[in-house]
């Protein structure tokens, strides 16, 4: 729960995140969505945008938006929450900004948040 005072914490409408993709079985493309566990909290999140990926396959160099993601990549990109989600970027709260993504009981990418964008709740 947040304090209605504290104004420096609300719920993202949506967050970069920066992820190391770990052990997935095929790709991972827009639309895929996973649970995202931040500290406590917990939200199904939609992957919304790839804005860039470095792995093998790029030869170390940044690929600029890319169509899927594999096993053992970098990649930084951009989440929606589908319920109500409090995280922060990690240059404000590095204890709100780690995130786990997981699909059933595998941790499938581990990540920080760069930077949200606030959601409108009433």
């Amino acid at each position: 729960m947040i304090s209605k005072a504290d104004k420096t914490l609300q719920h993202v409408g949506n967050f970069t995140a920066q992820v190391q993709i770990l052990d997935v079985p095929g790709e991972i493309k827009v639309g895929y969505s996973p649970i995202a566990f931040v500290r406590t909290g917990r939200s199904a999140c939609k992957l919304t945008k790839i804005n860039w990926k470095v792995g093998k396959e790029t030869g170390g160099k940044k690929m600029e938006d890319p169509h899927s993601l594999k096993s053992n990549e970098m990649a930084e990109v951009v989440f929606e929450p589908l319920q109500h989600l409090v995280v922060d970027s990690f240059k404000h709260c590095e204890g709100l900004s780690r995130v786990a993504l997981m699909e059933g009981n595998g941790v499938v990418m581990l990540g920080k948040c760069v930077a949200t964008s606030a959601k409108d709740v009433k």
